[in-house]
């Protein structure tokens, strides 16, 4: 299976570095692996990507597809810069009161206007038990198509930002777990990324545990280390 590297930049970054980073994206040579590149909304029209490996993505999306959503993002607009990818239910979102219900609502939201939802989920501290991420997953995957391939994305959110990552063990344990759910619900495959405090140093401990990919963040910023991941993954 294709591994697959996501970019999230979060509230960073202007048109100087996304300048810069987008010329060394264009020469990236991959064999097997997809990367999506998640900038601001504001951003998105810089990013003139000619890399076939290469897809947009975007950090959020409208929760109701209606025209009376002050400051809100629509499948229309993101479709007008060939977005293919939407983070959704990030952590950070979840902090500021996003529901599993809201979750849901834009992972249906995507999936009926051909987007991918790039669906977080994760526990909040290290002592959490993991069955409450399978119910993150259960209930943002509620009454979607079957014939979808699921995206998940495990960050626990004790990691993000600290520097700390879990065991292979927990990753591989989580893994498992959430694969098990979705293959319960009905879904024939899944896609399982890790995100959470990946840099240069530890991407290859998270790489051989049983992932397809990663979501990473700050370290997206950092055009060369994040090509130096993006190959050490592609060569694993």
């Amino acid at each position: 299976m294709r591994r697959l590297i996501v970019a999230n930049y979060k509230m960073n970054g202007d048109k100087k570095l996304f300048a810069s980073i987008i010329k060394k994206i264009n020469k990236l040579k991959v064999m097997d692996t997809k990367i999506v590149l998640c900038p601001p909304f504001v951003y998105l029209d810089e990013f003139k990507i000619k890399n076939k490996f290469v897809s947009l993505g975007c950090q959020d999306i409208t929760i109701q597809d209606n025209s009376k959503s002050t400051g809100q993002i629509s499948p229309k607009m993101l479709a007008e810069f060939q977005v293919k990818y939407v983070i959704v239910g990030h952590s950070e979102r979840r902090k500021l009161g996003e529901t599993d219900a809201q979750i849901n609502e834009k992972v249906k939201i995507c999936l009926n206007n051909d987007l991918l939802p790039i669906i977080c989920v994760g526990e909040e501290k290290k002592s959490d038990k993991l069955d409450l991420v399978l119910c993150q997953v259960e209930r943002a995957l509620e009454n979607t198509s079957k014939d979808n391939t699921p995206i998940i994305a495990y960050e626990p959110v004790w990691a993000i930002g600290t520097g700390k990552i879990p065991e292979p063990s927990r990753i591989d344990r989580m893994s498992e777990k959430i694969r098990a759910k979705i293959k319960d619900l009905g879904y024939q495959n899944c896609i399982v990324l890790y995100g959470g405090s990946v840099n240069k140093d530890n991407f290859s401990e998270i790489a051989r545990s049983k992932i397809d990919g990663l979501l990473l963040g700050g370290v997206s910023l950092k055009i060369d280390e994040f090509i130096a991941i993006v190959k050490g993954i592609d060569n694993e």
